[in-house]
């Protein structure tokens, strides 16, 4: 399946809610992680098969709204969500590794979440997630949006209408769901 017809099956629209992405397949796709010195290559089948995840798109790393609310939240709450049967916590981010791996350290270095790069934006393009910011000179970027995944499925898929926007994609609305 190609990322476009992946884009037209789930038929996304700008709304909050993209319920028409329930019971799809994650698109195919690899992203990056710095390990050591070397970029690895992650197969998204490989981060999400067999298991229960929170995916967490966000516009790009040491942007403000992700790096003093966004992500603290879910850093803070990484016990809980786990309790709720979630085996994985997955930051998709649509920078450079180097980058996303700089900010993991300074954001998370307990290591809660696993910070991964979507730097040539294969994933978020796919789900059809992608969107220009020039106002704050982000260009091409993610929406912002929380997905839940069960074995490389979506149950849920949650976006905010705007970047900056910080609402549906918070801890709470999984903690409460």
């Amino acid at each position: 399946m190609t990322a476009a017809s992946v884009s037209a099956r789930l038929g996304f629209a700008d709304a909050m809610f993209y319920d028409r992405a329930r019971g799809a397949a994650l698109p195919r796709c690899d992203f990056g992680e710095l390990v050591g010195d070397t970029i690895e290559h992650v197969r998204s089948e490989d981060i999400f098969t067999g298991m229960r995840a929170i995916v967490l798109g966000v516009p790009g790393a040491f942007t403000p709204v992700c790096t003093t609310r966004h992500l603290p939240e879910y850093i803070a709450n990484a016990d809980a969500l786990r309790a709720l049967g979630y085996d994985r916590l997955v930051c998709v981010v649509p920078n450079d590794p180097w980058t996303v791996h700089r900010w993991a350290e300074e954001l998370d270095p307990g290591g809660c979440i696993r910070f991964l790069s979507d730097g040539n934006l294969a994933f978020v393009r796919a789900l059809g997630l992608s969107t220009h910011v020039e106002a704050v000179f982000l260009g091409e970027c993610s929406k912002r949006y929380l997905m839940t995944v069960a074995d490389g499925v979506i149950e849920r898929l949650k976006v905010e209408r705007e970047v900056t926007d910080l609402s549906c994609t918070l801890t709470s609305t999984l903690l409460v769901d």
